[in-house]
């Protein structure tokens, strides 16, 4: 079942959602790349489509999968655009990597800015982020961010 959310006071409500707290401390727990912290407006996609969305952050073809996440853990999302898709109908398709809802956009973008970078700043490989490392999943680094 293909999520449309229109213009509206539906993706208001999206956008005045907060973030959950992150209780679990879990050391499995592989944390992607925000590459935006807004959802990324697809329409130019039909019935039938197979898409695979990006959930590592690091593909130059946002939001789709490059093939960047390869040596991370993290593997992409297979979507399949099903039936009842008008034409001209917006998806938005989560942009932070963080959503409850994947592809789609739940809000968890507002306020993960904070989140993300107070994770970051107590990661335990803080101090050994190499440059030529391209993703820590720990918490989410990247060098060119």
């Amino acid at each position: 079942m293909l999520t449309v959310l229109r213009f509206s006071s539906e993706l208001l409500s999206l956008v005045a959602r907060k973030p959950q707290e992150e209780t679990a401390k879990n050391t499995d727990v592989l944390y992607s790349a925000a590459t935006q912290y807004f959802p990324y407006a697809i329409s130019d996609v039909k019935e039938g489509d197979v898409k695979y969305w990006c959930r590592c952050g690091l593909s130059k073809d946002q939001p789709w999968c490059d093939g960047s996440h390869k040596g991370t853990g993290i593997t992409p999302m297979a979507w399949k655009v099903t039936a009842g898709r008008a034409p001209a109908e917006v998806a938005y398709i989560c942009g932070c990597k963080h959503t409850k809802n994947p592809p789609f956009c739940d809000g968890t973008h507002n306020g993960l800015k904070e989140v993300v970078e107070t994770r970051q700043s107590a990661c335990a490989k803080r101090d050994g982020h190499a440059q030529d490392c391209k993703l820590c999943t720990r918490c989410g680094w990247v060098p060119d961010f």
